[in-house]
């Protein structure tokens, strides 16, 4: 009986220790468990709203002007001058890097979205009347937490898309799936669950320590996803938070390829990788600046592929664009340490020679034109070779228009003159 009743005190004293842990620990839990949700809910809205505007600001930035959608049939969504009706150039990429849905709206119709139903886009539908009213009539963004899009439940966002005269032209949705984000929640709860049965005080300054932690790198990702919502392509996220094996290492990955994405897209000309039209007149600009401000000698090139036409007529234009590409590898490989190429427009091409002067430059065109001369493009029972004329002139500090202007006059003078030769 002494044994039983020591048994009985030994087990009330364990009682009387453990159950007062056990109830903090759980409340801790409970209130730990409602944090960490509300906590992942309120990123999971970051990360949307932030893909949402740097989606917006894309657009804006690569298609200037406004939304318009023509009249003739079948009917055709216009952002400025290009045609954005079947361009899922930008949002399939951020789909396959980050998983989320996007759909583009005019009004209230679905014209370009990622989201499939059976195997088909679901564009041309109508956005559900509630949304119309919250988002495109009263103009402000709002966030869904349990929104059903043809049976799916989302985290969904909408924001509408202003044309030039503050009027709402549609909408934008980026959305993810309910049961991503709530797996994420019970990958995150469940160990914290076990780790407070088996050691309740650990937990209770694990959760403290891990928590204060855990907003810290949601901090950072937010402060990321700001500056590249905002336009800052070359921001920096702390490596420790992208070297994380959990859910928040994830969405670093993530954040990071969206902002590779958006990088690429802004930057690199889609059929060539070369800088295209936007980013040259940047780094030459720059050029131009250091040029005035320390006197960095530098020096500009115009070229233009002789009869490109008469190739793309010849033989079609899937040749021509291997005509582009080859030509393009072998301007990279040139200017590699000696400056940079971008593709100006069409079969045009701009070269920057840095800390080069003119005599300098032209013996290097020169080699780069014999390369192209020797260059040999196979395509189907053909091999197709290629000369370029090239304008240069030397760097100042005029503007970019100006030098521009001078490089492409002695490129016309070139062509004129007969075509395969430089002009300086």
């Amino acid at each position: 009986m002494a044994n039983h009743g020591k048994g009985k005190i030994s087990y009330i004293l364990q009682a009387i220790n453990t159950i007062p842990l056990i109830f903090f620990g759980v409340l801790i839990l409970a209130i730990g468990t409602n944090w960490f949700t509300k906590a992942i809910y309120a990123e999971v809205e970051e990360e949307l709203r932030n893909m949402a505007e740097g989606i917006s600001i894309t657009l804006d930035l690569l298609y200037p002007g406004d939304y318009r959608l023509t009249e003739d049939t079948p009917r055709r969504l216009y952002k400025g001058s290009h045609d954005l009706t079947f361009d899922y150039t930008l949002i399939d990429p951020l789909k396959e890097k980050t998983g989320l849905d996007i759909t583009l709206f005019y009004q209230d119709t679905r014209i370009l979205t990622t989201y499939s139903n059976n195997g088909q886009r679901i564009i041309g539908t109508g956005a559900p009347p509630q949304i119309v009213e919250d988002v495109l009539q009263a103009k402000e963004a709002c966030f869904y937490n349990n929104m059903l899009v043809y049976g799916t439940s989302y985290f969904a966002y909408y924001a509408p898309l202003y044309n030039g005269d503050g009027s709402a032209a549609g909408m934008i949705f980026v959305g993810k799936p309910s049961d991503d984000v709530n797996a994420s929640v019970k990958a995150s709860v469940y160990p914290l669950l076990l780790a407070d049965v088996l050691l309740i005080l650990a937990v209770s300054v694990f959760m403290f320590l891990y928590t204060r932690k855990f907003a810290g790198c949601l901090l950072q990702i937010r402060s990321f996803l700001k500056e590249v919502s905002a336009g800052n392509l070359n921001a920096k996220l702390d490596s420790q938070i992208v070297g994380r094996s959990d859910e928040l290492g994830e969405i670093a990955h993530s954040a990071l390829n969206m902002q590779l994405s958006l990088r690429t897209l802004i930057d690199q000309d889609a059929l060539t990788a070369l800088y295209n039209r936007r980013s040259g007149n940047a780094k030459l600009q720059k050029a131009i600046s250091d040029f005035t401000s320390r006197h960095t000698p530098f020096c500009v090139a115009l070229g233009d592929i002789d009869l490109f036409k008469r190739i793309n007529d010849t033989h079609g234009h899937e040749c021509g664009d291997l005509v582009l590409k080859a030509i393009a590898d072998t301007l990279r490989q040139h200017m590699k340490d000696r400056g940079f190429a971008a593709r100006w427009g069409g079969e045009e091409f701009l070269l920057v020679f840095e800390q080069m002067e003119l005599e300098q430059a032209k013996s290097s065109l020169t080699h780069l034109s014999q390369d192209i001369q020797a260059l040999e493009v196979p395509y189907r029972d053909d091999v197709i070779r290629v000369t370029m004329t090239f304008g240069l002139t030397a760097g100042n500090g005029d503007g970019v228009k100006e030098l521009l202007c001078l490089a492409d006059q002695k490129l016309y003078e070139g062509k004129v003159n007969g075509r395969n030769q430089i002009v300086c």
